[in-house]
């Protein structure tokens, strides 16, 4: 039975809800936050794109290990901690810009401080929705999660953010600050009717787990097959998006008003189409999965060919609702395969893998950029259509999914511990 067939959400979802849009807000804000402190402090690219550079090196290098520590922790605890760590943090760093006691240097070890304890809430956060929703709910949950996460960390944030610094150096750092308060407190409180015992320890040491999340991760079969698509569909797509300033300004010739206006558009008719198509959230994994290509490879041919700005609003809008709603069906597939005592590793997994080829792909799509500001959407397309190609038989494997009460099978893991995937 698809998750729209079960019981709607539970209220106590819709405040885990709450503390994540509260949370996400203050990561958008601060998204153009560093960048605009950086260029205040120094005239180098080099300097400002140091930072940049800093706030992605946290996650790609330090999710496995956030992703160990956060199934050993209890997950609630953890979410919380991390939030008011950030909260601390970014006090701080008020009174160091107000005061204008802060250089470049300081700026670099804050950006990598915020983000590497925001990855290791991002994996917490994730093991805590199943703590908080049955596993039949977890599509619509995650639907709603990465809708508005979208919606809020990269369309909302990002744009509170300009123009909270144009206000005042510091006001972006202190809303950020109070907004990982006000999470902090919404997750405190939270009711949590499906937690689980912390599993006992048995002196197992912290790297053989930290080595499980790549094992949980890219183990055969499913996961594999997931892991597969998901990093090679964001290499892609990351090299698209690191090109678009270059399609938008120089080969469509749109002014910056006109470019601004295109993107949000494009953004947040992404975020409505994936929450209006009722029927294809009711579609299996697989079904879902392949239809999405076929938007993406549609948009990414729209975005390769605009002339217009309501054609790249098209193209981005279709590009981006097919690859929101396959990484929501993924992630639901992941979550009822994994145990529960393991999602916090799954998740950091999957995290370096996004980050990592998110990385790769932005200096592959520069560089086609030089050559032609079209390219870098051409070859998406094309890669879209090889994953389409090549998966078209094998993604029916993920159709092929457990039962939430089944019993877990050890399956022997390459090295000295197993791996438990509910069979």
């Amino acid at each position: 039975m698809a998750d729209s067939d079960k019981a709607p959400l539970p209220r106590h979802f819709w405040w885990y809800f709450v503390a994540g849009a509260v949370s996400w807000l203050g990561d958008g804000v601060i998204v153009v936050g560093f960048p605009l402190l950086a260029a205040g402090l120094t005239s180098s690219p080099l300097g400002i794109a140091a930072v940049v550079v800093t706030q992605r090196a946290a996650p790609m290098l330090l999710s496995l290990p956030a992703g160990a520590l956060a199934d050993r922790w209890n997950a609630r605890v953890t979410a919380v901690a991390t939030n008011v760590a950030q909260a601390v943090l970014f006090t701080v760093a008020a009174v160091l810009v107000a005061g204008n006691h802060i250089g470049l240097l300081s700026l670099i070890v804050i950006a990598f401080l915020a983000d590497a304890l925001g990855t290791l809430f991002t994996c917490a956060n994730g093991a805590l929705l199943a703590d908080v929703v049955e596993p039949a709910q977890y599509g619509a949950a995650n639907t709603w999660i990465r809708a508005a996460n979208t919606l809020i960390a990269f369309v909302i944030g990002p744009g509170v953010g300009g123009l909270l610094y144009a206000t005042g150096r510091q006001l972006p750092l202190i809303i950020d600050a109070c907004s990982f308060l006000a999470a902090a407190a919404v997750l405190t409180a939270l009711r949590l009717p499906n937690s689980r015992p912390q599993p006992a320890r048995t002196g197992r040491h912290f790297l053989t787990e930290v080595k499980e999340g790549l094992r949980i991760s890219f183990g055969p079969g499913p996961m594999r097959l997931m892991a597969a698509m998901i990093g090679t569909m964001t290499l892609a797509q990351a090299g698209s998006v690191a090109a678009i300033v270059v399609l938008g300004t120089h080969t469509v010739g749109l002014g910056k008003t006109g470019f601004g206006w295109t993107l949000a558009a494009g953004n947040v008719a992404a975020v409505a189409v994936m929450l209006s198509i009722g029927r294809l959230a009711k579609l299996r994994t697989s079904s879902a999965v392949l239809v999405c290509l076929v938007f993406g490879i549609i948009g990414e041919l729209l975005l390769g060919t605009a002339h217009s700005g309501p054609q790249m609003s098209l193209g981005l809008a279709m590009d981006a609702a097919g690859v929101l709603i396959i990484t929501v069906a993924l992630t639901t597939a992941r979550m009822r395969l994994v145990p529960r005592e393991m999602l916090g590793r799954m998740t950091g997994g999957y995290q370096t893998l996004m980050y990592t080829a998110g990385t790769v792909g932005t200096l592959v799509g520069g560089a086609l950029a030089e050559s032609s500001g079209r390219l870098p959407y051409l070859v998406c397309a094309a890669v879209y259509a090889a994953v389409l190609a090549t998966s078209f038989r094998r993604v029916r494997g993920l159709d092929a999914q457990p039962e939430p009460a089944a019993a877990p099978v050890t399956i022997p893991a390459q090295g000295a511990a197993a791996v438990e995937v509910v069979d």
